[in-house]
C-alpha cells in the first residue's frame, strides 16, 4: 500500500487541499540528493543519497543514508532512529562494520529494509534471485515474494541473497 502512494496515480492524494495528510512534525534537516535519479518515490526528511544512485518506485524513510551508485527499486526503507556522525561512520568502518544505511554499489529490489539496518557495500538483495517463500534465517525472511530484512540486521560488504 505504501508503494502505491509513490506512483503517478496514487489511490488517494496526500496533498488534498481540504484534507491533507500530515506526518507528525520532526525537526530534521532536509534530504540531500546530488546527481541522483529518482522516479515514482517518496523520500522522507534527513536522508543523504550519494551521487549516481538510482531510486525507483520506493518509499525511503527518515534519516536513510544511501551510498553512491546504489540501486534501490520497488522497495521500502524504514530509515534510522538517529543520525550517525562522520566520526561514528569512520569508527564502524575501522571495526569492519558497515554504517547504518545502504552501502555504495548495493542493489536492492523488491524488499522491505527495517529500521537501523547496516547494509554493506556491494550487497545484492533481489526478488528475482530470492530463495523459496519459506526462507527465514533469523535476519532475513521471504514471504509472498517480498524480502524482509529485520530491524538492526547487519549485512557485510559483498553479501548476496542468491541461490
Amino acid at each position: 500500500a505504501s508503494l502505491a502512494l509513490a506512483g503517478k496515480h496514487p489511490p488517494f492524494a496526500l496533498h488534498e487541499e481540504r484534507a491533507p495528510i500530515y506526518s507528525r512534525p520532526r525537526f530534521l534537516t532536509p534530504s540531500r540528493l546530488d546527481d541522483v535519479h529518482v522516479t515514482g518515490s517518496l523520500i522522507a526528511d534527513g536522508c543523504f543519497v550519494g551521487s549516481g544512485a538510482l531510486i525507483e518506485n520506493c518509499v525511503v524513510g527518515l534519516r536513510c543514508r544511501i551510498g553512491e551508485n546504489a540501486r534501490i527499486c520497488d522497495s521500502i526503507l524504514m530509515g534510522a532512529d538517529s543520525f550517525q556522525s562522520e566520526h561514528d561512520i569512520d569508527r564502524d568502518r575501522a571495526e569492519g562494520r558497515p554504517a547504518v544505511g545502504i552501502g555504495s554499489n548495493s542493489v536492492i529490489e523488491g524488499a522491505i529494509i527495517d529500521k537501523n539496518c547496516r547494509i554493506g557495500r556491494g550487497v545484492n538483495i533481489r526478488t528475482a534471485t530470492h530463495p523459496a517463500d519459506d526462507y527465514d534465517d533469523g535476519n532475513i525472511a521471504v514471504r509472498d515474494g517480498v524480502i524482509v530484512v529485520r530491524k538492526g540486521t547487519t549485512l557485510p560488504d559483498g553479501w548476496s541473497l542468491t541461490r
